[in-house]
């Protein structure tokens, strides 16, 4: 049996699919973020699934402690 590199997906490099991914991930975590406790989306407590998965991901690759900048003007 033969032994070679398995081609990228959709045509893309090894480091276009990890960037890909990372900007899914932090978009994941963009749209569930909390505004209060809840996910908007989902609707479950903070951390909700989606956003717990994406993290995870995140932290796989080194970038664990992303977090969305916040919009001007608003404070927490």
């Amino acid at each position: 049996m033969a032994a070679y590199a398995r081609p990228a997906p959709i045509g893309l490099s090894a480091a276009q699919l990890r960037n890909r991914m990372i900007r899914s991930a932090r978009r994941i975590i963009v749209e569930h973020w909390p505004r209060v406790d809840r996910c908007l989306v989902c609707g479950s407590g903070w951390p909700c699934t989606a956003t717990g998965y994406a993290y995870e991901f995140l932290g796989s690759v080194g970038q664990g402690d992303w977090v969305p900048p916040q919009p001007e003007g608003s404070r927490r």
